[in-house]
């Protein structure tokens, strides 16, 4: 065999290789999204509160994947940890923290496994943000912190960029 050969067949390996694995990870998405709409359908559903939430440093579309402590109580049980790796972006969620309680769909076959549908209480922006005191309505002798504190909540996906425009334009308003 020459030189050329051994070249030709190393990157047809190669090629096919980066091929199967690319074929193998579209596979496993599909089989991913499958499993979450039975699960949507089919699920038990049931009621989950948030007890802990910590940043993995990971993000999916410029959005941080969370590792959640979960809660779970199905109807007529006990209630449940589960353990969750999720972007709560995903949940319909404006605002998240410890405490806040969500409906979930509990695979019956599998009670760890779950899927989140978003807030039992639907939540209402303007109702959060009065609520959210010296972040939403800082003093108005310090300007810098209310905008820096509306960026970090823009970055983390915690305000929509119309939200983000309408409060900065009023804390400017204030200088």
């Amino acid at each position: 065999m020459s030189e050329k050969q051994i070249l030709a067949a190393v990157l047809m390996g190669s090629w096919g290789l980066l091929a199967f694995g690319a074929s193998w990870f579209a596979w496993h998405l599909i089989q991913q999204q499958r499993k979450r709409a039975w699960l949507r359908q089919h699920g038990l559903p049931a009621e989950a509160t948030v007890l802990r939430l910590q940043g993995t440093g990971m993000r999916i579309n410029r959005n941080q994947v969370f590792d959640f402590l979960l809660e779970v109580t199905l109807p007529g049980q006990a209630p449940y940890q589960v353990r969750l790796r999720s972007r709560w972006h995903d949940w319909n969620v404006r605002v998240m923290d410890v405490g806040l309680r969500l409906k979930v769909k509990v695979d019956p076959n599998d009670l760890q496994r779950l899927v989140v549908l978003g807030p039992v209480v639907p939540q209402d922006l303007s109702r959060l943000f009065s609520g959210l005191g010296a972040l939403a309505a800082p003093a108005p002798g310090d300007p810098v912190k209310g905008l820096a504190d509306l960026q970090r909540m823009a970055d983390e996906g915690l305000v929509t960029p119309e939200e983000y425009a309408r409060k900065k334009a009023e804390i400017l308003a204030r200088l």
